[in-house]
């Protein structure tokens, strides 16, 4: 294997990092979601992201048998949620700084998006291959 085959692996491998990324993060909501703890959680900022239909919402709730407060935040589409609205989530047990909501990474958006570019940037270098092989560059 020469040195240009190891850079097209490598470029390939590192093509399947966002889709690794998504992938972890909606395992690691779905395990939340179903091994953790239920809180309410109440919304002390909206932060509207400029230029974008989103905004950042921030929470804060109290874990079960402790008197510290934990917070959150989600992005959401402008307008769901107001200063003072309660919010379902869920929280681990032994680490509630790791919590959620139902409907976190969920869009099937965000993960058509990853399969997309990992097969785009595979497809590019497959075709950078073939042309190293034939001697085109």
């Amino acid at each position: 294997m020469s040195g240009i085959d190891l850079i097209l692996l490598f470029v390939a491998l590192l093509g399947f990092l966002p889709l690794s990324i998504i992938l972890y993060k909606k395992n690691r909501v779905k395990k939340i979601l179903t091994v953790g703890l239920p809180a309410k959680a109440t919304v002390y900022d909206v932060t509207r992201l400029p230029q974008s239909a989103a905004e950042i919402v921030h929470y804060k709730f109290n874990a079960q048998n402790s008197s510290q407060q934990f917070t959150g935040s989600l992005t959401i589409k402008q307008g769901q949620y107001k200063i003072g609205d309660m919010l379902d989530i869920y929280y681990m047990p032994n680490n509630p700084r790791r919590n959620s909501m139902n409907g976190a990474w969920g869009s099937p958006i965000i993960l058509g998006f990853g399969i997309v570019l990992a097969a785009f940037i595979l497809f590019a270098v497959y075709k950078l291959y073939e042309m190293v092989k034939t001697g085109s560059i």
